[in-house]
């Protein structure tokens, strides 16, 4: 469904000097799956953004969306092509003096659709959004997370195969983001829609998303589904989806040190009971534990105190018996 091939983009400023938003990236997400694209600010995200829709034409590469490569066209097929993907921002822009199915129907007058067309479709989007019955409202009228809906809506007015959601519930309070990302749900669900989730929420990528991608400064150094992702319990992504649980110092007792240990509950990796049992074998205490179930998986990550003088053989030892453990940084 969309495939970027060695898309490179680089920005000359005053002085010539050249700056790389982005480096080769190489990136397939499946039809119909809602992907994650995560990354401190300067990652590139949003350069990712602009090339995706077109907006910005990559220095080098491709990128092909719905069997069309973007950046080859131009004029009238561009405009057409810019159609298949529908466009979620965090804020969701409507216009004030319009109400709610009049910003629904916009993307479709400028489309030129059927008047008769574009009241049958603003009806059955609403009604699919969860707002039947309120096309009416104007959105000073509606709540944040109702505003998102009908963004979503607009976004989805065209019936675009591709729906790009821009940092979608960071405006949100907890109870709308859920509601939000079960909308995006249905919508993949129902309606077949690749969903594109960029996001700085790692929540977010863990409630919903089947798969995530980690950039930094324009280059992928991390792309999977989550299950891959979250079963290499040592990388950055990995740890940033589901931290280690923290620890006040307080917590520590004098002459021991904290090893964090990590596992998931797959064929062939020691299953949660499994791995307390081996660490009290050892002499060492759980100070601190979390446990989640993403996707097929559970994840667990514990704080362990060690005594320090027995540190290196007990990391040793959990390694042995395939548990990621290491010493934690000071």
């Amino acid at each position: 469904m969309i495939e970027l091939i060695d898309v490179s983009k680089v920005y000359q400023i005053a002085g010539g000097t050249d700056v790389v938003a982005l480096d080769d990236v190489s990136l397939t997400i499946k039809k119909g799956a809602i992907h994650g694209i995560v990354g401190q600010s300067g990652a590139g995200k949003s350069t990712l953004i602009r090339c995706l829709t077109a907006l910005e034409r990559p220095t080098s590469g491709s990128i092909i969306v719905n069997g069309q490569d973007m950046t080859a066209l131009r004029g009238t097929a561009l405009r057409q092509a810019r159609r298949n993907i529908g466009m979620v921002f965090q804020q969701p822009n409507l216009l004030d003096n319009r109400t709610a199915g009049a910003n629904v129907a916009y993307p479709l007058h400028i489309a030129k659709a059927d008047k008769n067309k574009i009241s049958r479709r603003v009806d059955e989007l609403l009604d699919l959004v969860g707002l039947a019955g309120r096309g009416n409202s104007y959105p000073s009228q509606l709540s944040g997370g109702q505003q998102q809906r009908v963004g979503i809506a607009r976004g989805m007015a065209t019936n675009p195969p591709v729906l790009l959601c821009d940092e979608p519930t960071s405006a949100l309070d907890a109870g709308s983001t859920a509601q939000i990302l079960d909308l995006l749900r249905e919508l993949r669900d129902t309606a077949g829609v690749t969903v594109i989730i960029i996001t700085h929420e790692m929540g977010v990528v863990t409630e919903v998303c089947d798969s995530v991608t980690l950039l930094q400064r324009g280059q992928v150094v991390q792309n999977g589904t989550l299950d891959e992702v979250l079963a290499d319990t040592d990388s950055p992504l990995s740890e940033s989806l589901i931290p280690p649980p923290s620890v006040d110092d307080a917590d520590v007792r004098p002459g021991t040190v904290l090893v964090d240990v990590a596992f998931t509950s797959q064929p062939g990796v020691p299953t949660g009971a499994t791995v307390l049992n081996l660490i009290a074998s050892l002499g060492a205490d759980v100070t601190a534990g979390r446990f989640e179930s993403v996707g097929s998986l559970q994840v667990g990550r514990l704080a362990v105190s060690v005594p320090q003088y027995h540190v290196e053989s007990v990391v040793a030892e959990l390694q042995r018996n395939d548990v990621s453990a290491r010493r934690r940084s000071a």
